[in-house]
Order: C-alpha cells, then sequence, then structure tokens
C-alpha cells in the first residue's frame, strides 16, 4: 500500500496536468524506480514512497530523468559530504548559521496555492567564523527537509529571492568559481524542485563578480527566470507581492525570528533522519558503467583572488 500524503484538489490537478501524474499509475511507478534503485550495487538510497515520489514530480515522470538525478544526488552526497551532506544537524556551528536566518522558507506559498518561497540571506555569516561550505551545508539540509514534506514545493516549485545586503568582499572571495560550480550543478542536476523564478535583491556593487561568474553557469531557461531588483522594492513586488514577503519587509508572511524558531523545532524533528542518512550513499567501486569524474568536470579549487573587483 502507497505510504503518501494525499494532496489537496489543487496540486492533484497541477500534479496532473503539469507534471504527468496519473494516480492510478503511481503505484507502478514506484515500484519500477524502486526496484532499479535496489538492482544498482554501487547505490545506497533512501526508498520511502514519499521520498521516491519528489523525483518523481521532479522529473515530470520521466524514469530515466528520475534515475539520473537520484543517482547524481548522492554520488555528490557522499563525494563532497561537508557541502551536501550534513549528519549532524545538532552541531553547534550548524545551529549558530542556522539562526542567522541565512535560509527562510516561509510559511504561505505565493498567491496562497502556488510555489514556496524562499529567501536566501547571503552574507550573514561572520565571513571569518564560518566556511561557506559550512553555510551551504545548512541550506542543503533544509532542502532535504523540504523534498521530504512540503508538496507545494514538489509540485508547484520554488521562488527564490536572494537578499545580499550582508554580502562583503570577504563573502565573495569564499565562493569560489569551484564552489559554486559545485552548488549549482548539485541544485539543478541533484535536487527534484524545479525554480520557477530567482531573485537578486539589494545587492551591493561586490556582488557583481559572483553574480556575472555564476550566470553563465545556469542551464538557459534559468537565466531567462533570473531577475536583478537592486534596491527597488516595488520591483521585487511586482513579481511576489508584498503581502507574501515577511513582516521586515513590509509584508505579511511571518516574521524572521518565527520562521527560524518553527525551522528550529523541524530539526529536531529530523535529527534521527539525517543521522541515519550516513547510511544512504553511492560506492563507486561497485559501480557498473563509466564513473563520472566530478574532480575533472569542476576542476582544481581557486579562489577570486587573481579577479579584478571594482
Amino acid at each position: 500500500m502507497l505510504q503518501l500524503r494525499p494532496l489537496s484538489e489543487d496540486l492533484q490537478k497541477t500534479a496532473n496536468e503539469e507534471l504527468n501524474e496519473v494516480p492510478k499509475r503511481t503505484a507502478e511507478y514506484l515500484q519500477d524506480f524502486r526496484t532499479w534503485i535496489e538492482q544498482q550495487p554501487h547505490l545506497h538510497a533512501y526508498t520511502d514512497d514519499q521520498f521516491l515520489i519528489a523525483f518523481l514530480r521532479g522529473c515530470k515522470y520521466s524514469l530515466e530523468k528520475a534515475k539520473a538525478k537520484i543517482d547524481t544526488y548522492y554520488t555528490l552526497k557522499s563525494k563532497y559530504p561537508a557541502i551536501f551532506n550534513e549528519t549532524n544537524v545538532d552541531n553547534q556551528r550548524f545551529r549558530e548559521i542556522f539562526r542567522t536566518g541565512a535560509y527562510l522558507y516561509l510559511p504561505i506559498p505565493l498567491h496562497d496555492n502556488g510555489p514556496r518561497i524562499l529567501i536566501l540571506n547571503g552574507g550573514l555569516h561572520p565571513a571569518d567564523k564560518y566556511s561557506m561550505e559550512e553555510v551551504l551545508a545548512v541550506g542543503h539540509v533544509l532542502q532535504d527537509i523540504v523534498m521530504l514534506e512540503d508538496d507545494y514545493a514538489l509540485v508547484n516549485g520554488l521562488v527564490m529571492i536572494g537578499d545580499f545586503h550582508a554580502v562583503t568582499l570577504s563573502h565573495v572571495l569564499q565562493m569560489t568559481p569551484i564552489l559554486t560550480k559545485k552548488w549549482i550543478t548539485y541544485s539543478y542536476e541533484a535536487v527534484p524542485m524545479r525554480i520557477k523564478s530567482n531573485h537578486v535583491f539589494r545587492s551591493p556593487k561586490v556582488f557583481d563578480t559572483l553574480y556575472n561568474l555564476a550566470k553563465p553557469m545556469l542551464p538557459p531557461k534559468q537565466q531567462k527566470r533570473l531577475f536583478v531588483h537592486n534596491n527597488k522594492l516595488e520591483s521585487l513586488t511586482q513579481h511576489v507581492p508584498l503581502k507574501y514577503l515577511p513582516k521586515e519587509y513590509g509584508g505579511q508572511n511571518g516574521s524572521i525570528p518565527e520562521i527560524v524558531e518553527e525551522w528550529d523545532k523541524k530539526l529536531d524533528q529530523y535529527r534521527d533522519y539525517f543521522k541515519k542518512s550516513s547510511e544512504w550513499g553511492t560506492d563507486e567501486k561497485l559501480r557498473i558503467g563509466k564513473i563520472k569524474d566530478y574532480d575533472n568536470i569542476f576542476g582544481i579549487e581557486g579562489s577570486f583572488k587573481k579577479l579584478e573587483i571594482d
């Protein structure tokens, strides 16, 4: 028997029309997907129905795409665990970064039943205390929770707002070209959530270097979904009406302390899940077929130190 949350009528309609979901065939798709995973000697995956359907929905029920995505998901988690596979959500430094409000999934989706809204507050961590790898690791833990429980995000996608007012040159230097490429690859090739639009808001001049580096790395479709609003709230609210922003922005969609407190409790609730996640991943020695050489793809780690920064 399927162990799935039922979707609301609106979400089920969207899943059927936009994601090619056929409810009477969902069990068949999940079984085929699970059987394939079990036949891969190199792949040790979580195979809960609710987890697997995230990949099917994120790939619009293309089983081949779902296979490739879940394989990439676990391959990158195994190869770069410091960035993508934090398993101890009680780590003091992890919680300190989280409590800065660096990642805020807002409680009410866009237009009440649309995409989930995520605010990325870049630069809130002291650059001399925390590494960018640690900061990204926090975001990926929260992302995994969303994959497990947020049907608005999985069916309708995400609207992302990057608020970079606190970014300094030290933060930009931390986000090296190789780290940027790893983050973008994981976000678009491994995570089964569709980014509907991406908004850059309140970015200082120094952020332009990172923006100019990252934009060409995005998939062409995502480059067209990228909007820069500078410091103009009225420009942002043409895409995300003010009421759907947090109180600190003049909106009605929760306050930052309330959102942080709610997600602090979620991290406690998922403590055992992330501990167990250390058992999942890939063993490349057992892979049948060609191993993807991510070291060669990403290149040798470097920095922005030799770049001209205005």
